[in-house]
């Protein structure tokens, strides 16, 4: 248990990730995740050449709206080209689509996080028992969780196509990243109580280890894929820090 608590919690993740049951875990939510977004697409739009037609729709809106403003039009005759713009706006709708993915596959591999880190417990912490938080905290957390989240997009939302700037929308996407991480495993680790007290010794902490797991997601495609691995890694932070928590 000694030498289990000193090793570097990145390190002992990464064996973890590759067990049949955090494997088969990853599986099904991807593919749930598919079938969500292929859902949402047809819901939305009624299907992907819809899509693509309101896309290039709601580019050349864009362009008109640029070419509409006197110093806009001239800034875009001098510094940039439709082609820029087009790329831009590509770029940005790109960003947007991937991070919505990204969440919505946190959410579904949330919904079977446990398998794994039960796993997890008896396998390195055999000592820590699972108390877990009552369904109205739970709950209390998401809801406000999520309204927060909203709230942030509102308000950063008018940046969504202003380069460099619109980058500011990560905020609200790690802010939901970096809460889902800790409440997939502390609302079955720990009691309400002492997630709150968690949260007040070591915010910081969590917040720089989900910060590193964030920063991973930037790696296209597989970034996103390996989000159990982040969840393994903040497993074991928690069982460590719940040990130590207990035992004062």
């Amino acid at each position: 248990m000694n030498t289990i608590s000193k090793t570097n919690i990145f390190a002992l993740a990464l064996g973890d990730t590759f067990s049949p049951r955090v494997l088969l875990v990853s599986l099904l939510s991807f593919i749930l995740t598919i079938i969500v977004f292929i859902g949402a697409i047809w819901l939305l739009f009624g299907g992907v050449s819809a899509l693509s037609a309101w896309i290039a729709q709601s580019l050349q809106s864009f362009e008109g709206s640029i070419e509409q403003s006197w110093f806009l039009s001239m800034v875009s005759l001098i510094f940039i080209t439709k082609t820029v713009v087009a790329i831009l706006f590509f770029f940005t709708s790109a960003m947007v689509v991937y991070y919505l993915f990204l969440m919505v596959y946190s959410v579904i591999v949330g919904l079977f996080a446990g398998y794994f880190i039960k796993e997890i417990g008896s396998l390195y912490y055999p000592t820590v028992a699972f108390r877990g938080m009552g369904l109205i905290s739970y709950v209390w957390i998401v809801l406000k969780t999520l309204l927060w989240t909203t709230l942030m997009f509102l308000l950063l939302s008018p940046l969504v196509f202003i380069p460099v700037f619109n980058f500011a929308l990560l905020l609200p996407v790690f802010y939901l990243f970096h809460k889902l991480l800790v409440l997939d495993v502390s609302s079955m680790v720990n009691s309400s109580e002492e997630y709150k007290a968690l949260k007040r010794m070591y915010a910081g902490q969590m917040r720089g280890i989900s910060l590193v797991c964030f920063a991973l997601t930037i790696i296209p495609f597989l970034g996103v894929i390996i989000y159990p691995y982040y969840v393994i890694v903040m497993s074991h932070y928690i069982f460590r820090k719940t040990e130590e928590l207990r035992a004062s």
